[in-house]
């Protein structure tokens, strides 16, 4: 049996008000159980199935959130999103010690995490290989949301002269300030200094282009040294673009090109908008629309049902991939998203 971690550490997780090294202690304790019977890998899918509204539909009694039950008709459902998360983090941090070796534990968990020892450092890699956007947050509390496919390996400490991650694919990057230790991204041809900001970073091996969008603040990028010893300086060089909100930097592989363009900002982009929208007591169906031009996306619904669930929901300082996250979770209904469309069902 594995030793218990004290759960006011996991409510301080939860809250994001961890320190590095206790960040550092609960992911050691998460990947203890990584070689321990889950329980549930051996179930058949009907039985998983089974297990899996046992445990939502138990959440939901003790929650006093709705009064469905198994086996009985599910009303509409209706959330106040600012008391569902609130209760929720406490109940997550209750359930912990009996439900999470089961869940995160699972040999079928989407997002795949793997721990590289380097020297006393841990390198952490992970892979989002769902249809969703997965949020990482990061050892200085600096948020990324990784787009499906997208991959990102960072240290669990960051070095005392920089804070250094490399990605792949499309990863939108919330940068905690701190001038004196600069975050830098190394992707397959391009390297992005961060001045603290929002922004967004494609590049990945099935394209010949690579580009980064800026929200917030301003970045600087270059092309990547060449060659496995190719050094990157902590510093602002003369072969990089500082590109600004509005303003985009491409890199043409085949071309060995770099150049920063004014842009309007670009769907992509707009996703991470972070807007205070409030619905009271609105059915689904009337909610997407709003969503669709708040954030220039085209959401449809692929379960017609779906379109009477009634939502009271503030949502206050969200950005898109947040309210798809609060929709999943609490209305049980799942999404994917390619490019600017998104699927419910």
């Amino acid at each position: 049996m594995k030793e218990p971690i004290r759960i006011d550490l996991l409510e301080k997780y939860i809250k994001g008000d961890c320190t590095e090294a206790e960040i550092a202690l609960i992911k050691q304790w998460y990947l203890s159980f990584e070689h321990e019977d889950d329980h549930v890998s051996a179930l058949s899918p009907a039985r998983e199935k089974e297990l899996e509204e046992q445990i939502y539909f138990s959440i939901i009694a003790n929650l006093d959130l709705a009064d469905a039950q198994p086996g009985t008709e599910k009303p509409a459902k209706v959330i106040a999103f600012r008391k569902w998360y609130a209760i929720a983090a406490a109940a997550v941090a209750v359930l912990a010690l009996s439900v999470l070796a089961v869940i995160y534990t699972k040999k079928t968990d989407p997002q795949q995490l793997a721990v590289s020892p380097v020297n006393d450092v841990q390198l952490f890699n992970v892979t989002n290989s769902t249809p969703h956007i997965y949020k990482v947050t990061l050892p200085d509390s600096s948020s990324v949301w990784l787009h499906p496919s997208a991959k990102i390996s960072y240290p669990n400490v960051f070095a005392d002269g920089s804070r250094q991650v490399t990605i792949s694919g499309e990863c939108f990057f919330e940068v905690t300030k701190n001038p004196k230790r600069p975050f830098i991204i190394s992707s397959r041809s391009i390297v992005t200094k961060v001045w603290g900001t929002s922004f967004l970073v494609r590049d990945d091996e099935q394209s010949n282009v690579a580009d980064v969008s800026v929200l917030t603040g301003k970045v600087s990028v270059s092309m990547k040294p060449s060659g496995k010893n190719g050094v990157i300086s902590t510093r602002l060089t003369k072969d990089e673009v500082m590109i600004y909100p509005h303003q985009k930097a491409v890199y043409l592989n085949d071309k060995h090109l770099l150049t920063a363009q004014q842009v309007e900002a670009t769907s992509a982009v707009k996703q991470y908008r972070r807007l205070h929208l409030v619905f009271d007591n609105k059915p689904l169906r009337n909610i997407i629309p709003v969503l669709d031009s708040a954030f220039n996306v085209n959401i449809t619904i692929s379960n017609e049902k779906l379109n009477h669930y009634i939502l009271n929901a503030d949502f206050e300082g969200f950005n898109l991939p947040d309210v798809l996250d609060a929709i999943k979770k609490s209305l049980n209904v799942d999404y994917t998203i390619e490019n600017n469309h998104i699927e419910l069902k």
